[in-house]
């Protein structure tokens, strides 16, 4: 019988075979513009699930501790950009006048902490993809934190050749506002939990004068729609506007 740490091993090579073999498979969730008049472009969050050999899926949750564990999470974000890039150029090939929507890939520590992500990335800057600003990073507050050297490097690189960066989880505490205006992201989420008013309003207008736009996330009913509605934030994400679906 295999001991605790040799089952995990075999089920961390099981992942990275996954990977090699395109055994994992992209979801998205759109982001919606609270004014479709001014920003008509889809906005879309990247998630990635395992589909097992019995076509179940898995979701992140139940193989994400084990590529952490085992150092792999910033082979996975390298493959969900060239997933997402193989699925952009299919579809520009169909209808080369189609607008692509945008579309946010999580990152992890461990990738924000990789000098050659960026040079992965810009791989596919000649193939009209990143030019058309689809590719945008979402980082947690936290992690921007952590890593924000090499977040900024990341981004000084990426920008001029349309990625976008969104930092979740801002809670406008000081800390926090000085990283965003370290950063200068496009775009900043603003947890559901955060609930007064006057504070979401408050939250939205110093994003608005740093330049960034503003998601609310986890929108799961009505009340907490017509909530951040009226404190006019610019997008909401959540299961209220829009279910997690299969790219």
């Amino acid at each position: 019988m295999n001991s605790e740490p040799e089952a995990q091993d075999d089920i961390a090579n099981r992942l990275f075979s996954a990977l090699q073999e395109d055994e994992f498979v992209l979801y998205s969730q759109s982001i919606v513009s609270f004014d479709p008049q001014t920003d008509p472009r889809a906005f879309n969050e990247i998630f990635v699930r395992f589909q097992e050999e019995d076509a179940n899926l898995l979701p992140p949750g139940s193989f994400f501790p084990v590529l952490e564990e085992a150092g792999m999470l910033p082979y996975l974000d390298r493959w969900v950009v060239n997933r997402l890039a193989r699925y952009v150029r299919a579809g520009l090939k169909v209808n080369p006048d189609w607008d692509v929507p945008r579309y946010n890939v999580n990152l992890s520590d461990e990738t924000l902490a990789d000098e050659e992500f960026g040079a992965y990335v810009l791989q596919y800057a000649e193939d009209s993809y990143l030019s058309r600003g689809v590719l945008g990073f979402d980082v947690s507050c936290e992690s921007a934190m952590a890593n924000r050297e090499s977040l900024r490097n990341l981004m000084e690189e990426l920008r001029p050749h349309g990625c976008s960066l969104t930092v979740a989880g801002f809670d406008g505490s000081e800390a926090s506002l000085a990283e965003l205006k370290a950063l200068e992201p496009d775009y900043v989420k603003i947890s559901a939990t955060t609930v007064d008013p006057a504070k979401v309003s408050e939250i939205n207008r110093m994003c608005h004068e740093l330049g960034a736009q503003t998601i609310a996330e986890h929108v799961e009913d009505s009340q907490v729609l017509d909530h951040f509605r009226r404190c006019k934030i610019d997008f909401g994400q959540g299961f209220e506007l829009a279910k997690v679906e299969p790219l």
